[in-house]
């Protein structure tokens, strides 16, 4: 499959991807629950883990790896699924990160912090979608790519850990997106099967 059709069938996934910052114009944070803020306040900040944070936007592009069309199509199918419970969860229940995030100190890649911390984007994603999407790309392209299997895992993990270690997100958030997208590769091996 050439490249101009991949980036047809990853678009739509591109674009849904993006909808998380209209979500504040939808509805204002409310706040966190306090076992959340309890159970993070335990954590202690690592500062260093900011840059596998960044791996999620590579992991928003690695899809176009795959030449495969059935299974570049499955791919994109469950991730907009994945995508389409995380907002609605995010809609539903727009809890405020800010308590987590204010344990973010000054240090020497402070400035990866403040691309990614936007002013009026305050609610928080439970489950976080970082963790869910990072981590179901992972699974599916260690499928696509069986040689490289442990390095997708590797740096999907990473990203696990740099959400909550890094204080963008309650490590709830982390952990029900490690379910989600659990659940979302099981899906997408059923869907694969019967093909």
């Amino acid at each position: 499959m050439v490249l101009t059709d991949r980036i047809r069938l990853i678009l739509p996934f591109w674009i849904v991807s993006s909808f998380y910052f209209l979500i504040p114009f939808i509805r204002n944070p409310i706040d966190a629950p306090q076992a959340f803020i309890n159970i993070d306040s335990l954590i202690p900040f690592a500062w260093w883990m900011i840059v596998p944070y960044y791996l999620y936007y590579i992991f928003l592009f690695m899809p176009i790896i795959i030449n495969d069309k059935i299974f570049l199509n499955k791919f994109i199918q469950t991730s907009l699924i994945l995508l389409s419970i995380s907002y609605s969860i995010f809609i539903i229940w727009p809890i405020s990160c800010e308590p987590v995030m204010r344990s973010v100190t000054h240090n020497p890649l402070y400035f990866l912090y403040g691309a990614v911390e936007i002013e009026w984007l305050k609610q928080n994603g439970f489950p976080s979608v970082h963790v869910t999407i990072s981590i179901f790309t992972s699974l599916v392209l260690g499928q696509y790519k069986p040689q490289f299997q442990i390095i997708f895992l590797v740096c999907g993990f990473l990203v696990f850990l740099s959400t909550f270690l890094a204080k963008q997100h309650f490590i709830a958030d982390s952990i029900s997106g490690l379910l989600l997208s659990g659940l979302g590769y099981l899906h997408w091996k059923r869907s694969m099967q019967s093909v």
